[in-house]
């Protein structure tokens, strides 16, 4: 992780991102992929929220919808066809989740993930998560003047199986709640800009293939973010790949199992935000 650049990316992020908006919904807004590069047009890259807004080059993958059998909810927006990552649109074309996807060809999850956070996908093994509940999506969906008023979403759903109604576990918006015990959230480490990290079940004796590929980020006691987190590289501009070493600075205890594995060197993470201002708003 380049440190000089970081500091020029706050720097910049200070003088040039917008403010939080005043009374507005606290989810104001959808951003990808943490970069430190304040001149990348892929880092915090704003998304679209509405399928009245430009596009931005997305275009239409699928619509779960309306496919028989489907294992997600939503109509599917993907740009210049690349999985890693995906925009689901509810049935009045408002942003309910997102993906991310990779190909089967260059990656297999562990069996304990397959088909649980990893979920088979034609071509590809797929990471959802949905920020609203998943019945709804295909059913009344959300107007115009629901995300004005509601902003991003009402909450943070993961899909931990292949039915996305049944296998769909709202986490915690409040950092209070996802400290307590039963939730099995581990706290990590805050870094600036992405916020205090929160992953799943980890301890430094554990098995590389419990590891689950997302964190949760709180800033001020809220839930701002969120990350997918996979074991491996894989080529897409939308991808951070933090080493090791760099994970030092989100996790905490770092597994044993990161080092004695062979296979755990590097990771393809993506941060995605639902706030506007990550550089300014995510201080922890």
């Amino acid at each position: 992780m380049d440190v000089g650049l970081f500091i020029v990316a706050f720097f910049a992020g200070v003088a040039f991102s917008s403010p939080t908006v005043p009374n507005g919904p606290a989810w104001d807004a959808l951003r990808v992929t943490w970069n430190p590069n304040p001149f990348s047009k892929y880092g915090f890259a704003k998304m679209p929220r509405s399928l009245k807004e430009p596009l931005a080059g997305f275009e239409l993958r699928d619509n779960q919808c309306t496919t028989p059998n489907a294992k997600f909810r939503g109509q599917r927006y993907w740009s210049q066809k690349d999985p890693a990552l995906t925009l689901l649109f509810d049935t009045q074309g408002t942003i309910a989740g997102i993906q991310s996807s990779i190909p089967k060809s260059k990656f297999t999850p562990y069996p304990y993930l397959t088909n649980n956070r990893f979920i088979e996908d034609g071509d590809f093994w797929t990471l959802t998560a949905y920020f609203v509940d998943p019945k709804t999506i295909c059913a009344t969906g959300r107007s115009q003047d629901q995300l004005a008023k509601e902003g991003t979403g009402t909450g943070l759903w993961l899909q931990i199986g292949v039915d996305p109604i049944a296998n769909s576990v709202q986490v915690p918006s409040n950092e209070e709640d996802v400290k307590k015990p039963e939730t099995n959230w581990t706290f990590g480490h805050c870094f600036w800009t992405m916020g205090n990290h929160y992953w799943y079940n980890v301890t430094k004796n554990m098995n590389c293939d419990h590891f689950m590929p997302n964190c949760l980020m709180y800033n001020k006691g809220k839930l701002t973010a969120f990350c997918f987190a996979t074991n491996g590289v894989f080529e897409s501009p939308r991808y951070e790949h933090p080493s090791n070493d760099d994970a030092k600075a989100f996790i905490a205890p770092i597994p044993d199992c990161f080092y004695t594995d062979p296979s755990y060197k590097r990771s393809s993470t993506i941060h995605v935000y639902m706030i506007d201002n990550p550089r300014t708003g995510s201080f922890c």
